[in-house]
């Protein structure tokens, strides 16, 4: 079960609102994600507080960055986080959550299923083999999977020129280098910077497509990690 008082003094802070039929639903899926926590780990956060915070207001607070009917995916969605959450509020945004572990898009599709949540779809791939979705994104996002260095080469190739992707992190101390976002045919929008109720800092990172990425980017994950962009 949520916070729901919560929920709503943490999302007025970036100008949200949600009706109750939706702050329900997010209530509910909370309920299925610790039923489903017990069969394998999705999260570690299981108390209302923390689950609220740390999970649905810190997903929540990319909104003001995802134009109306846009198309959106989240790489490395894990639990359904920040995708399940965004869909669930803005119906009007077509999300496909990206995840390598078919046990995670499976728990992510059958919540879309049982809360109706018909605008989210998901796709059991790694983000380096993505060759079909390249550049069809107005928004990608990710969060707390890597360091942006190489979330960046993974998810920039799969937004197309003209759109965002959008990182979900601690602090902004490991942005990469104009550089490294001009190979990949991108450049810093923005960083905007928040603490949660807690006072947990965040930031999120936007970034532009300027340009198309070349077509040998991304390697693959291993190479990325052992030897990122500079």
């Amino acid at each position: 079960m949520i916070n729901r008082r919560l929920l709503e003094d943490g999302l007025k802070m970036f100008g949200i609102s949600v009706d109750d039929e939706t702050v329900s639903l997010l209530d509910g899926f909370s309920d299925f994600v610790i039923q489903e926590n017990k069969r394998f780990n999705l999260t570690s956060l299981t108390d209302a507080d923390s689950f609220t915070e740390k999970h649905l207001i810190d997903s929540l607070s990319s909104l003001s960055f995802i134009p109306q009917g846009a198309a959106l995916c989240d790489v490395g969605a894990g639990a359904g986080f920040p995708s399940f959450p965004i869909a669930a509020v803005r119906r009007d945004v077509s999300v496909t959550a990206l995840d390598s572990t078919a046990k995670k898009t499976d728990f992510i599709e059958r919540a879309a299923k049982k809360f109706s949540v018909s605008n989210l779809s998901c796709l059991t791939k790694r983000a380096e083999e993505c060759t079909h979705e390249r550049e069809t994104f107005d928004v990608v996002t990710a969060r707390a999977v890597a360091p942006i260095g190489i979330l960046a080469e993974l998810a920039i190739p799969l937004v197309r020129p003209g759109g965002i992707f959008i990182a979900y992190k601690t602090d902004s101390s490991d942005i990469p280098s104009e550089k490294t976002l001009s190979v990949l045919g991108a450049a810093l929008k923005e960083s905007f910077s928040f603490s949660l109720p807690s006072g947990d800092k965040r930031v999120l990172s936007v970034f532009l497509k300027t340009d198309r990425t070349s077509p040998d980017l991304p390697r693959r994950y291993g190479v990325i990690k052992k030897s990122p962009l500079k």
